[in-house]
């Protein structure tokens, strides 16, 4: 008994040290220089975004972790020297980070919602059955419509299959009696939503006859033969048995129906793996239900946040604004207290923007739309951000953190980016023709189409400024590495190799 409640014990604390453990390996400092650190934390989420959307777990080598952890201190590294020497400033810092913080906010707080949703919601479907009716009489198509309704309402599934295979004028779905594909229900919005509202305002398994307003020609005649809830990771295996069923129906179909026609359609589901088709599926669906989660919680905070966007004028670029259209009063949108943000506040916004940042305008009318660009991708965003309780709550997440300080360090980029051109890059005409001479029977020739063991060298003159770009990139490449070897030496960057190994992430 003493020993049961011993091991009862035991598990316990290691259920409560796990999570503090992992916090621990988290914050360990893997990279030090002077004024700063790099954390396991900070290197994971590299390796994680690097991913892009891939959630097979892959291995990192010692080196490769090695290295973004180099990446990670040398931008940090930079930043800090660029306000050293008066290149960055303090203020340009707290004014670029005023600009995009609750922009960023919103950025990482809906990535790892939709993140979480993709392991927690399962996706719906519903299936339906349904029979297309034309008409060029609307009144007439909309009766034909209901009296086909009526019947399949009195029929067995098997009658219902070989009723819609004789009436419908969807060709392509005669083989399987009307069924379509599961379709989801909580993914992005679609076309069918009218439809499907309508279906689901009747008893499962009722046929129901519609048409859009005024769109009497095309009519529907559609039941739901039911729901189904499913998990991202079961998504493929769900499609499969659809296209198996399918396939089935088809084959069975075509044993009496042997016309062109019908042969075509039936080709669709029986040629191919269902596996295959299913892949597909699920990779569409999967995108489309990611592309919901996202658009549904965004509309929702927008709600939430009582904000309301002004109509803006449409343009297709620079040259189609208008910049006297935009008045300092000019309202971009109001809040819930009636309260307008103006193209006069754009304006300042704009123009608290740092200088290394914004380009010379040589017109009104694209400084406009660059304006207009920046309140439509970011300010807006950022300041519905402002009023979500939940948004706000992401300003500890490590990947709000990263972003924000990649913000800060593009400050830091481009006065480098100034530097490497300010470089006096010097190539002669002796330097070209040596590369030239050295490299025309391999970088500077075409396959010779004769025989493809020889190379037949381009004339001088048709490669000379390509080589001169790349003797001049080369010159700043290395203008590049001292700069990076300098900043490591003076700052004194030192990884911890020893704590590295391969991991799987």
């Amino acid at each position: 008994m003493i020993r049961n409640k011993l091991i009862h014990r035991v598990m316990l604390l290691g259920l409560i040290l796990l999570p503090l453990i992992n916090c621990a390996k988290d914050s360990e400092i893997l990279a030090t220089f002077d004024g700063g650190t790099v954390t396991r934390r900070e290197m994971n989420f590299v390796i994680e975004a690097s991913k892009r959307g891939n959630t097979e777990p892959q291995p990192i080598s010692a080196d490769i972790q090695a290295k973004i952890l180099e990446s990670i201190a040398l931008e940090k590294i930079l930043l800090k020297d660029a306000i050293k020497a008066n290149k960055v400033s303090e203020a340009d810092v707290t004014k670029i980070e005023s600009l995009v913080k609750d922009f960023l906010k919103l950025n990482v707080y809906m990535r790892e919602y939709v993140k979480n949703g993709l392991k927690s919601k399962p996706l719906e479907f519903i299936n339906l059955q349904l029979a297309l009716v034309r008409g060029e009489d609307e009144a007439e198509n909309l009766k034909k419509a209901q009296d086909l309704a009526n019947r399949l309402n009195t029929m067995s599934d098997k009658e219902v299959a070989i009723e819609i295979a004789k009436s419908t004028d969807d060709m392509t779905r005669k083989p399987i009696g009307g069924k379509l594909e599961p379709f989801c229900t909580n993914c992005a919005e679609t076309p069918l939503e009218d439809i499907l509202s309508e279906v689901r305002g009747v008893k499962q398994g009722k046929f129901i006859a519609y048409a859009k307003q005024g769109e009497g020609r095309i009519a529907y005649v559609v039941r739901s033969l039911g729901t189904e809830k499913v998990h991202p990771e079961r998504l493929r295996k769900y499609f499969t048995s659809v296209f198996d069923e399918f396939k089935e129906e088809a084959m069975e179909y075509g044993k009496t129906h042997e016309d062109a026609e019908t042969k075509a359609s039936i080709a669709y589901f029986t040629e191919g793996e269902s596996a295959d088709k299913a892949n597909q599926f699920a990779s569409h669906t999967m995108k489309e239900y990611e592309q919901g989660l996202y658009q549904k919680e965004l509309k929702k905070i927008t709600e939430e946040s009582g904000i309301t966007v002004a109509n803006l004028p449409r343009f297709t670029g620079p040259d189609d604004v208008d910049p006297k259209v935009f008045t300092p009063e000019y309202s971009l949108y109001s809040n819930k207290d009636g309260k307008s943000y103006t193209w006069k506040d754009l304006t300042a916004d704009f123009d608290a923007i740092p200088s290394q940042l914004k380009q010379e305008y040589k017109t009104e009318k694209a400084k406009t739309w660059d304006m207009l660009n920046l309140f439509q991708s970011t300010i807006l965003q950022g300041k519905i951000a402002e009023t979500s309780k939940r948004v706000q709550n992401v300003d500890s997440e490590i990947g709000y953190l990263m972003q924000l300080d990649k913000m800060k360090v593009s400050l830091a980029l481009k006065s480098l980016q100034d530097e490497i051109k300010a470089i006096p890059v010097t190539v002669t005409e002796t330097q070209m023709r040596d590369a030239y001479e050295a490299g025309k029977l391999y970088a500077y020739s075409d396959q010779d189409p004769k025989n493809p063991q020889n190379r037949i060298p381009k004339p001088y003159a048709a490669v000379r400024e390509r080589i001169k770009s790349e003797m001049e990139g080369s010159q700043r490449n290395s203008f590049i590495e001292q700069k990076v070897s300098g900043l490591k030496t003076t700052y004194n960057l030192v990884i911890a190799s020893d704590r590295l190994k391969e991991v799987t992430l």
